[in-house]
């Protein structure tokens, strides 16, 4: 049986004039009208808890977390969603003239853990962050209406017929939400951790909301307290083909810069394990209730199953467009390898012919020459190995003769051309490493 919203309102006057009520046992909660309205920067934050798996192939009647569904194409209005558990947002307030689309395919939030989710848009851009990193962007420029339709927690207000509406209200999802927090600014532009304590009131405060269940608790909101399964004792699922994304709190090992060994659980959310210079990792130790953070300079890498992650920076060269960055990789090869050779998930970004934002992640194996001492990794179709593979692989292996002159002979098992299949380049690179490293 899943748990619904409960809602008391202590305090703020800002929401004395806001509405409750039931759709199909799931409870939302709306603003008053107006709030937000002409806004072109905000930001709306909020705790979740839900384990709601439901999902719809139409964007704006997926479940809502948050938002208003307006008639007509790039009307005005907003929603945070979930679909099949995975996190997504689309608005109407972009300047491309038509409603952006994002639906994450790697971040899930229907674990039944609480989750610390905000929308900021500055005006330009509108970004999600799902426990403080951001997972998703949008383009924005223009301002939201919210005149007709007002802002709504836990499902959508609509100013126009659609069946299922009690009240102009509709797609609500079954959910338990925690503190709120609207705002007239941009309060986070780049990775940050959540602050699990009640939300305060500021100058560029719009609303705070208290949506507890607990009705002894008038400043703060226990359930709050314990961020996306803190517990170091709850059992974890190690999903092989998705080592990191879809579980939150993964069971790892870190091996930490100064040959610290940890055991504990780890947060990584992005799905291309890209770093800023000040973003970094969250790990909460075995026996511990407080998280520690590390930046990606601070650790030598971490193991979750039989699969080993190391931050290495991507030269940027290659078919496959990448961040000039250093980065979380998986390592194909054994640890004490003389040759690397590395796996790295890339996302991209198209417009359908309807002009919505599409994602795609593309797999990209890459390779780390012997003797490198810049952790510098290589995609195979970078220039540094093409063309003339023989010549430039054969001078990089030269300390083993016999594979050098393989490699030289243009032997087919060891050499491609610049336009070669992927999978040729793969096996090709196999048998490199593999005789290297013997």
């Amino acid at each position: 049986m899943y748990k619904y919203l409960f809602f008391y309102l202590p305090f703020f006057a800002t929401v004395a004039n806001a509405q409750f009520s039931n759709v199909q046992n799931n409870a939302y909660f709306q603003t008053p009208f107006n709030t937000l309205n002409n806004a072109s920067v905000f930001t709306v934050e909020f705790w979740v808890q839900t384990t709601d798996s439901r999902s719809n192939d139409i964007y704006w009647q997926r479940p809502y977390l948050f938002g208003s569904e307006t008639d007509g194409d790039n009307s005005g209005d907003m929603g945070i969603t979930i679909n099949n558990g995975y996190i997504g947002m689309w608005e109407g307030i972009s300047n491309l003239n038509t409603d952006q689309v994002f639906l994450s395919n790697s971040v899930r939030i229907n674990d039944n853990f609480w989750h610390h989710i905000a929308a900021v848009n500055n005006g330009q851009t509108m970004n999600l962050y799902v426990d403080g990193n951001i997972v998703g962007s949008l383009v924005t420029g223009r301002t939201l209406n919210t005149y007709n339709a007002p802002l709504t927690f836990g499902a959508a207000t609509l100013n126009h017929s659609f069946a299922g509406n009690n009240n102009n209200t509709n797609f609500s999802s079954q959910a338990i939400f925690g503190d709120a927090k609207i705002s007239n600014i941009a309060r986070y532009n780049s990775n940050f951790i959540p602050d699990n304590n009640a939300y305060q009131q500021d100058a560029n405060t719009v609303a705070v909301y208290r949506f507890g269940n607990n009705s002894n608790n008038n400043s703060n909101n226990d359930n709050i307290k314990t961020i996306v399964n803190l517990d170091p004792n709850y059992p974890v699922t190690f999903l092989a083909d998705q080592p990191i994304n879809n579980n939150y709190a993964q069971a790892a090992t870190l091996f930490a810069d100064d040959s610290t060994v940890l055991y504990g659980k780890l947060f990584l959310a992005k799905k291309d394990w890209s770093f800023n210079t000040e973003i970094g990792i969250h790990f909460l130790e075995n026996g511990s209730k407080k998280m520690k953070y590390f930046k990606t300079t601070e650790i030598k890498g971490f193991q979750m199953g039989n699969n080993y992650f190391v931050p290495k920076f991507l030269n940027g060269g290659g078919a496959v467009s990448t961040p000039l960055a250093k980065t979380i990789v998986r390592q194909l090869t054994p640890p004490d390898s003389r040759m690397n050779m590395y796996e790295y998930m890339a996302q991209t970004n198209t417009k359908n012919a309807n002009g919505l934002i599409q994602y795609q992640t593309t797999i990209i194996h890459l390779i780390e020459l012997p003797n490198s001492a810049d952790d510098k990794i290589y995609q195979f179709s970078d220039n540094k190995l093409v063309p003339h593979f023989d010549t430039k692989v054969s001078s990089i292996v030269a300390g083993k003769p016999e594979l050098a002159e393989k490699i030289k002979s243009k032997n087919k098992d060891y050499f491609y051309a610049q336009i070669t299949e992927e999978s040729h380049q793969e096996k090709v690179w196999e048998n490199i490493v593999s005789e290297y490293n013997q």
